[in-house]
């Protein structure tokens, strides 16, 4: 019996070893998952779009000229990691720069950079970091115009109008000071519904009829838009004029309308347009001169009845400067007006009615303070008013003492409830809206001989800065959340975001002329209509959902591009030889992966 056992024992282990060795020879392989350890892929996708724009734009002279190489330690150069940072940006939805490393190890870095000396790990945040210190310390705003000029100059363009406007970014650690740098991430007021947030705010200012960004800067969170316009002004004006010399004309919003901004325009030689604010005297005069002669009021352009009317309201003064002054109404802005309108009035209810509100919970004192705070809450309102009801006052009696009172003794008023709802006020409501259709613009330049038609359409342009601001925080670029703590470094962050711009303007302004040459279309999403102009978003999103793939066979030594579409192939043979090169088997020759 003691002899069996044993034999169990050592029978039992080799068994369950045996059934180990078994299933250990049948679980999954390489082959099982269709991976072949000689086929190299690397996904290409818009890479090769954005690095032919980078190196068509010559962005590398400039950035090499003004912040050179890192140092001998560094493999990259400056201008490769800011061309791998831009590639990034533009094609990556939802990934924030912090992750290059990883994202790189799976693209064709070195074919990027026509070089096979350099590996992804040499491409550590250190690199990064330092490439940012770099910016920081030579001058965003130096550099950004150099290289806005180099484009500018490539595409031919000849800038006389620029658009000023700023938005903000929000951060979300912990306001910081940094020894050098005069950029605070701090609270102010946050385009992105944000307030509780630190912000940092940039301006730009871009070409009227390329859209082209010619100049960025970034302010503290706090600062407001009267302040850093006019810093523009006085800072950096002299240097803008250097590198675009035919720029006359400055356009802005009514935060450009202001005594010591047009008195620093006419010393800097600058004719700006701009939109009066409406609680301003020159506004306030020209909306007085149309109840007198609403008759001056006309179409601007006379073969469209349902166009635009506006009115010439003579000059006036800004300050100690003379401007020329125009009255515009677009009925065509009431939809939009009214659900402005609707939707402030409607906070204000809210607003008031919880006023009226805690004046019964928490009543006051006597009737003469009760009505004292009502009053201070009626003279508030704008778009509501109190209901048919009205208001009344019930007072809270009280004996004035504790214990048993006597029998002819009376209770004394201790304080006084307010008994109130305010409800929408329709017509108030409507003339609001009314008024809003109406806006003045004004300009300094009073020898030129205006149309209203020109007047109007410099100013209406101010939406080119608002749709760069539109690429720049699309959720496909995920920059809003900023991940970084030192403003010098943020401030450098916002300067490569901003050269990616510039990049993708420059590359949709060139694209859309050779479609327009070449009869050229791209698909819309759904494939249903052919788009003689689309947004170099559309274009990326195309070619990403092609799966455009670089594929290598170590062993043939044969390379593949597989994906591209037809369209896009036309396209890039359309705009030129420089644009192909990232998406032609023949450039990856040789190269090792």
């Amino acid at each position: 019996m003691p002899l069996l056992m044993l034999l169990i024992f050592l029978i039992v282990p080799y068994k369950t070893l045996c059934l180990r060795v078994i299933r250990f020879e049948k679980m999954a392989s390489l082959d099982d998952f269709g991976i072949e350890e000689d086929i190299v892929t690397s996904e290409l996708g818009n890479l090769g779009l954005t690095a032919a724009g980078f190196d068509y734009f010559n962005l590398k002279e400039p950035i090499e000229f003004c912040i050179g190489k890192l140092g001998s330690h560094v493999k990259f150069t400056s201008s490769e990691i800011i061309k791998l940072l831009c590639c990034q940006v533009l094609n990556v939805p939802y990934q924030s720069l912090y992750g290059t490393q990883e994202y790189y190890r799976q693209r064709p870095m070195q074919a990027l950079l026509n070089r096979s000396d350099v590996t992804v790990e040499q491409l550590d945040r250190n690199v990064l970091s330092r490439t940012l210190d770099s910016i920081a310390e030579y001058g965003p705003e130096k550099l950004f115009l150099k290289c806005a000029s180099n484009v500018a100059q490539k595409l031919g363009l000849k800038v006389e109008s620029v658009h000023l406007d700023s938005t903000s970014f929000h951060y979300s650690g912990e306001p910081r000071v940094e020894e050098g740098c005069n950029i605070v991430l701090d609270q102010g007021y946050s385009r992105d519904n944000h307030p509780e947030l630190g912000q940092i705010n940039e301006l730009m200012l871009c070409d009227e009829l390329s859209k082209l960004p010619i100049f960025e800067t970034c302010v503290s969170g706090h600062v407001h838009d009267k302040t850093s316009f006019k810093s523009v002004i006085t800072s950096y004006w002299k240097s803008i004029k250097a590198q675009f010399r035919d720029l006359r004309y400055l356009t802005g919003d009514s935060a450009l309308c202001t005594s010591q901004i047009a008195k620093e325009a006419k010393e800097h030689g600058i004719k700006f347009i701009t939109r009066i604010p409406d609680k301003n005297g020159e506004a306030l005069s020209c909306r007085e001169m149309l109840k007198e002669h609403p008759d001056r009021l006309e179409l601007v352009d006379k073969e469209n009845p349902n166009g635009p009317k506006a009115m010439w309201c003579g000059e006036g003064r800004l300050g100690d400067e003379s401007i020329k002054k125009l009255l515009v109404q677009n009925e065509l802005l009431y939809t939009t007006k009214k659900r402005t309108v609707e939707g402030k009035a409607k906070k204000e209810l809210k607003k008031v009615n919880s006023e009226l509100k805690k004046l019964c919970t928490q009543p006051c004192k006597c009737k003469a303070d009760a009505e004292l705070a009502v009053k201070k809450i009626t003279d508030k309102m704008t778009l509501v008013c109190i209901d048919d009801k009205g208001i009344t006052y019930e007072e809270v009696l009280k004996y004035s003492h504790k214990g048993r009172h006597a029998k002819d003794e009376k209770k004394e008023t201790v304080a006084v409830k307010v008994h109130a709802q305010a409800m929408l006020n329709e017509t108030a409501i409507e003339q609001k809206i009314k008024e809003d259709t109406y806006f003045v613009i004004c300009t300094n330049d009073l020898e030129r001989k205006w149309t209203m038609s020109e007047l109007i359409g410099i100013y209406k342009k101010q939406s080119v800065v608002e749709r760069n601001w539109r690429c720049l925080k699309d959720k496909k670029l995920l920059i809003n959340a900023i991940y970084l703590e030192l403003p010098s470094r943020i401030n450098a962050l916002m300067w490569i975001m901003s050269i990616a711009l510039l990049i993708y303007t420059a590359t949709e302004y060139l694209m859309r002329i050779k479609m327009r040459e070449n009869s050229l279309t791209i698909p819309s999403p759904d494939h249903k209509v052919e788009l003689e102009k689309p947004s170099l978003m559309r274009v990326y999103q195309f070619i990403g959902n092609s799966s455009v793939t670089l594929v290598y066979n170590r062993k043939s030594g044969q390379i593949s591009i597989s994906g591209l579409p037809l369209e896009v192939v036309h396209l890039l043979i359309a705009m030129g030889d420089e644009w192909c090169r990232y998406y032609i088997k023949s450039y990856y020759a040789g190269r090792t992966f």
